[in-house]
């Protein structure tokens, strides 16, 4: 038997039967007003509960935020406020606002808008966006490179320097790609 509901209205085999749409949408809304946003009703079980786990973990740092002092995480940070202080992280690090301070994580994501005044060092990748600055020396493993900065690169695998992007420092690299647009002012060694 097939039963399809259509706007109130069940299909079953080409026969119409009214449905009360309240007494099935109430528990259905309450249900879903109580699931978890990040969860996907494909996700498994374990994956829920990894979900749920890495967004306990999670640290935001508020717009209007200005922290003085380390600060470090094991779970991921957002940064939309101000950091004064060193900041260290197990996981993924997004910056969108400024950090006053050295950094070290795995992954490190500067936005637009973000600003760095310290070194960076990622186990994995660091990405700097269009409109993005960066005053420090920055080592990963590959980088994406598309804003502003100044200072040195030491990348033990692919470096890709974006249409705008402004490299003021000297860049030791495995790999290197370059956009056109892409300003170097500096010197470039090639890693054997």
């Amino acid at each position: 038997m097939f039963k399809k509901k259509l706007g109130g209205i069940i299909q079953v085999d080409g026969e119409e039967d009214t449905l009360d749409t309240a007494a099935v949408e109430e528990p259905v809304a309450a249900e879903a007003a109580n699931a978890p946003v990040s969860e996907d009703v494909w996700d498994s079980d374990e994956e829920k509960a990894a979900k749920r786990e890495l967004q306990e973990q999670s640290s935001v740092i508020g717009k209007a935020a200005v922290i003085t002092g380390d600060l470090g995480a094991k779970g991921p940070v957002t940064i939309t406020g101000v950091v004064h202080g060193n900041v260290s992280c197990e996981d993924k690090i997004c910056i969108r606002g400024e950090v006053v301070g050295n950094i070290t994580a795995k992954s490190v994501l500067v936005m637009d808008g973000g600003r760095v005044q310290g070194n960076i060092a990622s186990t994995t990748d660091l990405v700097l966006q269009t409109g993005a600055a960066i005053e420090g020396d920055l080592v990963a493993a590959k980088m994406n490179l598309e804003g502003s900065l100044t200072g040195n690169i030491n990348c033990s695998g692919d470096l890709c320097l974006g249409a705008k992007s402004v490299v003021t420092g000297d860049i030791s690299t495995k790999d290197i790609s370059t956009t056109l647009g892409a300003h170097i002012n500096g010197r470039v060694e090639m890693k054997g």
